[in-house]
């Protein structure tokens, strides 16, 4: 998905974060206008999924809803690639007016089912 992404957007141009080990990448609650893709380290998220080099963080989430529900945290020292959802937007868009929404309709569905889960338990 990465050499994807790098293929749609002007990669070098977008910002990077470094987060130490032990920091918030994404905060439970926090707003969905930026989804990471973690260049170097990795990362662990509270529903112990765990992230490394080349991973998107939270695209789910970002297509899907308005704030996170999900917190992710470095687990060694991480440099990550913060992608505006705007920007990602209009890089979907360029491959048809159908790929955006289709892209948050079946993000949203795994989210529910995620929730759905969560619930669950």
């Amino acid at each position: 998905m990465i050499e994807l992404l790098k293929s749609m957007i002007d990669w070098d141009a977008q910002p990077r974060r470094t987060a130490e080990e032990g920091a918030p990448i994404i905060a439970s609650g926090e707003p969905t206008a930026l989804i990471f893709c973690l260049e170097t380290g990795t990362a662990t998220d509270s529903d112990g999924r765990a992230y490394g080099d080349g991973d998107l963080i939270g695209l789910c989430e970002a297509l899907a809803l308005d704030s996170y529900s999900t917190s992710v945290t470095a687990t060694s020292k991480c440099r990550l690639v913060a992608i505006r959802q705007e920007t990602l937007e209009a890089a979907l868009k360029r491959g048809g007016t159908l790929v955006w929404p289709l892209s948050r309709s079946i993000a949203s569905d795994i989210a529910r089912r995620r929730l759905a889960s969560w619930q669950a338990a």
